[in-house]
């Protein structure tokens, strides 16, 4: 059997049964499921996932070895592969059971296969949408593989500690993914693969949380970026360029560098783009505004005039 240390993922239904006790396995560092039951005995009487320290056994009564494979055929039982094929096969909502040791007891768990949401998007057009949001020339975007890929980086790997973790809502790693050349950001060229932090202090936790800061909470003098490099949580990069000449530099940078918005469409919120109808109802003024953050910033502004 193979132990779950590192349960993740969510929405996998569960019925129950205890039978004897068997026998443990071997570690896996990545596998379905969500923490509930504790080494400790703690219990949660919904028992609706798998659970962290749950020993896998079997899925579908096939029994999984000490090294997590699986007999490929009755006919070929020297031939062995890799258990998760026993999941990849099945679709989004199929049922399979699961033969599993917690807390010492044997339980058959009946699960409900959900869709893995990774914190990393791994397919283009699929879950990996391309978002942006360019501010004095440096281009933000969340982390995803295809981002990487097509980086061509000497070193992708320095972002693969996150390739694994689950979401949480609508979390994302957003990343400096390069530096636009002008003299409004002199200074940090060639800056890139960079971790964001925090933007004057806030902490956004996703692209389109980062555009509601922009737009609506920068009031002092300058703007400040704080940055870091994949495992080195304790240096941090900063970005340091005056508002008012980011403000002035925009149609300057995204003529220069042919880019039609400041921002991609989906980079926005729902709640925002109502605002901003609300409080511009032309329109043709509302599109144009749209391609810079000075002008929507200047819509939301009017409104707190009012």
């Amino acid at each position: 059997g193979v132990r779950i240390v590192g349960a993740v993922g969510s929405g996998m239904g569960e019925e129950s049964k205890d039978a004897p006790a068997g026998s443990d396995g071997k570690e896996e560092n990545d596998s379905g499921g969500n923490n509930g039951d504790s080494a400790n005995g703690e219990t949660d009487h919904d028992g609706d996932h798998l659970r962290g320290n749950d020993v896998l056994l079997a899925i579908n009564s096939i029994p999984i070895g000490m090294d997590g494979t699986i007999q490929l055929s009755p006919d070929r039982p020297d031939e062995r592969i890799n258990f998760r094929s026993l999941v990849t096969c099945q679709r989004v909502g199929s049922k399979v059971s699961l033969d599993v040791l917690r807390n010492k007891q044997r339980r058959e768990l009946e699960v409900v296969l959900d869709m893995s949401k990774f914190l990393v998007s791994q397919y283009d057009d699929f879950d990996a949408i391309p978002l942006y949001v360019v501010v004095g020339g440096c281009v933000f975007s969340p982390l995803s593989l295809p981002l990487v890929q097509e980086k061509k980086s000497k070193s992708p790997s320095s972002f693969s500690r996150y390739y694994r973790d689950q979401r949480n809502k609508h979390e994302q790693v957003l990343v400096l993914s390069k530096v636009l050349n002008d003299d409004v950001n002199v200074g940090y060229h060639g800056w890139k693969n960079l971790v964001l932090k925090s933007v004057n202090g806030y902490e956004p936790s996703n692209i389109q949380e980062l555009v509601a800061v922009l737009v609506r909470k920068m009031h002092s003098e300058m703007i400040e970026f704080r940055c870091q490099l994949v495992g080195q949580d304790d240096a941090d990069y900063v970005i340091v360029m005056s508002l008012k000449e980011v403000l002035q530099s925009e149609h300057r940078v995204l003529k220069q560098h042919m880019i039609a918005s400041w921002c991609s469409t989906d980079a926005t919120s729902k709640e925002l783009r109502e605002e901003v109808e609300q409080y511009e109802p032309s329109e043709a003024k509302r599109t144009v505004s749209w391609n810079t953050m000075k002008d929507v910033r200047s819509i939301l502004e009017r409104k707190e005039e009012n």
